[in-house]
């Protein structure tokens, strides 16, 4: 057997469907740290620049913006790491399925 060959045999058990939920969970994460952080920063331009009047008030609430901007980082931190967990029970699922039926042939009705 080829290199070719082994290398095909080997993509044709990869879990793609396993891939595909990895990447677009860590896109959603990126986007929400992304859009979160964006949104929060803009807060504190516009508190900064119509709305502070003392400077007590305008610190109260950065922090409590700073404080948001934290929480958005650890939820992201946490879905990124679910993913990652998510993405290696899909490699462990999908070596259990091969060992189990062996080659990857599937019929009109499946396995």
């Amino acid at each position: 057997m080829g290199l070719l060959e082994c290398c095909a045999r080997c993509l044709v058990g990869a879990p793609f469907a396993s891939l595909v939920a990895t990447g677009l969970c860590f896109f959603g994460v990126a986007l929400f740290c992304g859009c979160g952080h964006e949104a929060l920063t803009g807060t504190e331009k516009l508190i900064e620049t119509y709305f502070s009047k003392n400077y007590q008030d305008y610190e109260y609430l950065i922090n409590v913006i700073h404080a948001f901007q934290y929480v958005i980082y650890g939820t992201a931190s946490f879905f990124f790491l679910y993913g990652a967990l998510l993405l290696a029970e899909g490699f462990y699922t999908t070596g259990a399925v091969r060992q189990i039926f062996g080659d990857y042939k599937t019929t009109i009705c499946g396995k």
